[in-house]
C-alpha cells in the first residue's frame, strides 16, 4: 500500500504578522500534484491543520479546497488534530465524511479509533491518535493517576490498542518522540515533560508523526517518521529542504521514501519577515535569516 504522509500544515499561519496564505496555496496545488501522480491508496494529514484553534475563515476555505480535491485523488483520507487544533472543531461532520472515504479522529475520550483498510497482502489497521495531554489521560482511566508526563501518558494509552491478527498497522500521531531534532517554531514543554520514547510505537509497522517541521526520522527509527511542515515557518527552518513521505507498505513492514519540492518565494517571505522585524525593532539577528548576506545586503539598502 502507497502512503501520502503530510503534517503540519499551520493553515493561516503569519510569520511576524505577515500572512503565508498565498503560498500554502500554492504548496497546497504541489501537494495535490504529487497525490494525482503517485496515486496512493490513502493520505494521511498528522496533525496541525490549523495554525490556531480557531482558525480564521480564509485558512477553513483553504483546507476545504485541499480536502475535497485530495479525496477525490486519494481513496482514503485520515487525519488527527495536533496541539494548534481545535480536535473538536476539525471532527465536525466526521461521521458524515466517512461515508465518502475521509476519516478524522474524534477528541480523545480513553479509545485510539481503528479504521481497517486492505490492499492486495491482505489487511491494513489505520490508529488515529490526536494529540493528547496527559491531563485527558489521567481523566479517561482510573488507573492513570501517575501519568505526570508525555510518555507515560502515552504509554498507558496504547494499553488500548489490540492489534487483529494477520493486519499490518499503521499509527497517526501528533507527539515529541525523544531523540528527535527542533526548531523554534514548535511549542515545547520545559524540561522535556512533552517527550515519548520511540519503544512505545515499536508494534506498528510505520508511525506517521506530525509536530516536529524537520522531516526527519523520528529518534533514529527508520519506521518512525515526521513528514515536516510543507513551508518554513521560522528562521530556524531557513534552509531546510521540505517535502512531502510516500511510504510504501509491503507485507511486511513500511519503505519510506522522501520527495522534496520547491518552495518558491518561501525564503522571500522569510526575509521580508526579517526586514519588517529590523525596521521596527532596529535589530535582526543575522545568522537566523536564510541568508545573512541577502540579509545584510537588503537592510543595507
Amino acid at each position: 500500500m502507497k502512503i501520502l504522509h503530510l503534517a503540519d500544515l499551520h493553515f493561516g499561519k503569519r510569520v511576524n504578522e505577515i500572512s503565508m496564505l498565498a503560498e500554502q496555496e500554492h504548496i497546497c496545488g504541489q501537494i495535490l500534484e504529487i497525490a494525482r501522480r503517485e496515486r496512493p491508496q490513502a493520505a494521511l494529514l498528522a496533525g496541525d491543520i490549523y495554525d490556531k484553534p480557531t482558525p480564521a475563515p480564509e485558512a477553513v476555505q483553504l483546507f476545504d479546497y485541499l480536502l475535497t480535491e485530495l479525496a477525490d485523488a486519494v481513496p482514503n483520507v485520515l487525519l488527527i488534530a495536533g496541539n494548534h487544533d481545535s480536535a473538536e472543531r476539525l471532527a465536525f461532520g466526521a461521521r458524515l465524511l466517512d461515508r465518502q472515504g475521509v476519516y478524522i479522529a474524534p477528541p480523545f475520550a480513553g479509545e485510539v479509533t481503528r479504521v481497517e483498510l486492505a490492499d492486495e497482502f491482505g489487511p491494513v489497521d489505520f490508529w488515529l491518535l490526536p494529540f493528547v495531554k496527559p491531563l485527558a489521560v489521567r481523566r479517561c482511566y482510573l488507573d492513570a493517576a501517575d501519568a505526570a508526563d508525555y510518555d507515560a501518558a502515552v504509554a498507558r494509552i496504547m494499553r488500548e490498542v489490540h492489534f487483529r491478527p494477520g493486519a499490518r498497522n499503521v499509527l497517526l500521531a501528533h507527539q515529541l518522540v525523544t531523540g528527535s531534532a527542533t526548531c523554534e517554531s514548535e511549542e515545547l514543554a520545559i524540561g522535556g515533560l512533552d517527550n515519548v520514547d520511540a519503544a512505545r510505537f515499536a508494534a506498528f509497522d510505520y508511525v506517521a508523526l506530525g509536530h516536529l517541521h524537520g522531516p526527519q526520522q523520528a529518534g533514529g527509527q527508520p519506521k518512525l517518521r515526521y513528514a515536516g511542515s510543507p513551508l518554513q515557518y521560522s528562521f530556524s527552518e531557513a534552509g531546510q529542504q521540505k517535502s512531502v513521505t510516500l511510504a510504501e507498505l509491503g507485507a511486511d513492514g513500511a519503505v519510506v521514501a522522501e520527495e522534496g519540492y520547491g518552495n518558491p518565494d518561501a525564503d522571500d517571505k522569510l526575509l521580508e519577515s526579517a526586514l519588517e522585524m529590523s525596521r521596527s525593532a532596529g535589530m535582526i539577528r543575522l545568522s537566523r535569516c536564510i541568508s545573512s548576506e541577502r540579509c545584510a545586503a537588503a537592510l543595507r539598502s
